[in-house]
């Protein structure tokens, strides 16, 4: 507010002194004028700037429509500043083009995008990834796959191809919708076009693997995403899925294939403790007690100290099960790495305990996620949940 009254009186300032601005200046107020969303004062700086010999260009009118478009409301009048610009003689560009069919879209008015994409093509301007990626994002949002898939191949149609952004909001929603069949199609037809999977793409597919139970599939995607050394801390969110998944499921020789595959010397990913605590804690909560107090040693000889209530967890599941031996080597080595740590082991081992009776306690009632249509969902094959997958 401030800065923008300060440049209102240096053009005052430049008038007076008998200095003329430049498109440059007239073009940069406005912009902080559209930001501000002083759209009042933008429209009567236009108005100057025509007085004062200079048509307003494109970015003039882009900076206008791009902040009228934040807003529902104001997407009439963005249009109507879209017609300005081409009653003045200014032609569009893509950015322009791509402004508008960005705001209609991010408000449900896909058809409006549609008719803008239509006039743009029709004017010789030719939409790029990020253009279309507007209209894809709004499609996934109403979970409409079959336009998704009708719109990729118009966008093939005008020699625009999709790039990997483009794959990865389809690819996710095959994948929210058990269409998991064709999200292999769409992977194999994306690396067939040269393109290679990054970790977004790899974490969308291997989610969508997990969530509809095709464990075998997730866990070689996985794999093959550390081989490409691309599974960093980020992705453990990815990970405990997969593990919790894979345990759950009685798959534990799968997860510990997973585990030694990101685990091991030859690999070249750096685990922290929240990854260690992850595979622990999945193993416990399936009662692999004792495959869970191994994993805690060897997450030890990493020189990393569990958790709290990892700690206390382990105690607790050693005790029911007798086994003091396991039980003292684990609390020795606590102990040692505590003091080592300066860290007093009551208040470790407290804190623990107190983490466990926190986690215990009844949480409130959930609601159900709402189920989305189905109308526009596209059936391959009978059983979504079943994964019978030819890559």
């Amino acid at each position: 507010e401030g800065k923008l009254m300060e440049a209102k009186h240096v053009l005052v300032q430049m008038k007076e002194a008998g200095l003329e601005p430049d498109i440059v200046v007239f073009t940069n107020l406005l912009s902080g004028y559209a930001h501000a969303e002083k759209m009042a004062d933008a429209y009567d700086l236009m108005k100057d700037m025509r007085k004062r010999g200079y048509e307003p260009n494109a970015n003039c009118y882009t900076v206008l429509i791009q902040a009228l478009c934040k807003t529902e409301k104001r997407m009439d009048e963005a249009m109507r500043v879209f017609v300005e610009m081409e009653r003045y003689g200014c032609e569009a560009d893509i950015v322009t083009y791509t402004a508008l069919i960005s705001g209609f879209c991010k408000w449900g008015m896909i058809d409006k995008g549609y008719s803008v994409l239509d006039d743009m093509r029709k004017k010789g301007v030719m939409p790029s990834q990020v253009t279309y990626m507007q209209i894809m994002v709004a499609h996934e949002k109403r979970e409409q796959f079959e336009e998704c898939l009708e719109l990729i191949e118009k966008m093939k149609q005008v020699g625009c191809d999709p790039d990997l952004l483009i794959y990865n909001v389809v690819i996710r929603l095959a994948c929210k919708l058990g269409e998991v069949k064709e999200a292999v199609r769409l992977w194999n037809e994306m690396e067939a076009n040269g393109l290679t999977p990054g970790v977004d793409t790899f974490v969308i597919m291997i989610n969508g693997f997990t969530s509809q139970g095709c464990l075998i599939e997730a866990c070689g995607h996985f794999k093959e995403m550390v081989n490409r050394g691309t599974f960093s801390s980020p992705q453990y969110g990815t990970l405990k899925s997969l593990l919790n998944s894979l345990v759950r499921d009685d798959k534990v020789e799968m997860a510990k294939d997973v585990w030694s595959c990101i685990s091991n010397k030859s690999s070249t990913c750096e685990l922290n403790v929240s990854a260690w605590t992850i595979w622990i804690h999945a193993l416990f909560a399936k009662g692999y007690v004792k495959e869970a107090c191994s994993y805690c040693l060897d997450m030890m000889e990493m020189d990393l100290m569990p958790q709290p209530d990892t700690y206390a967890k382990l105690m607790k599941g050693l005790n029911k099960l007798y086994n003091r031996t396991i039980a003292a080597e684990i609390t020795e080595k606590v102990r040692k790495m505590a003091s080592e740590r300066e860290i007093s082991f009551k208040m470790y081992k407290r804190r623990g305990e107190e983490r466990l009776i926190e986690k215990a306690k009844p949480k409130g009632k959930k609601e159900g996620k709402k189920k989305g249509s189905d109308h526009h969902r596209r059936k391959f094959g009978d059983e979504r949940s079943k994964c019978n997958i030819i890559t």
